[in-house]
């Protein structure tokens, strides 16, 4: 298992997912998008990009905890813009607003031009003791 706060997990290891930024409220993830990630049209499948968004954005929120605190995703809303070809892709998460028990973040998906491919927005559950 990987240490908390390191930025990695075996299913982002799974998943081909790396950590290129973390800071308070704010952290980045790039996916090299290849023939395991795809769909039979040729694009990445909806649940590779869900989940990307869903470790970015859920990443984000764990840079602003402390130690005991312990969180997961209560809601994540994922808007598909457009597909996502083979190649490198980067997705951003930012802790929109904090409170003691709840999280609220957002990011996108682009590509190398810039370009957003995917959206998200969700809600983060924050419990003050760490949990199994």
């Amino acid at each position: 298992m990987a240490e908390p706060g390191s930025g990695t997990t075996p299913f982002n290891e799974r998943l081909g997912t790396r950590c290129v930024l973390r800071e308070p409220g704010r952290t980045r993830y790039e996916l090299t998008v290849g023939p395991d990630h795809l769909n039979r049209r040729g694009v990445a499948h909806g649940g590779v990009t869900a989940s990307l968004l869903d470790t970015a954005l859920g990443a984000a929120v764990i840079t602003t905890m402390e130690p005991e605190e312990w969180t997961g995703t209560l809601e994540i809303s994922v808007q598909f813009r457009d597909p996502i070809l083979p190649g490198v892709v980067t997705a951003e998460g930012r802790v929109a607003r904090r409170s003691r028990s709840i999280a609220f973040a957002e990011g996108e998906i682009r590509d190398p031009s810039g370009r957003v491919l995917a959206t998200a927005h969700g809600v983060w559950t924050i419990w003050p003791g760490r949990r199994p």
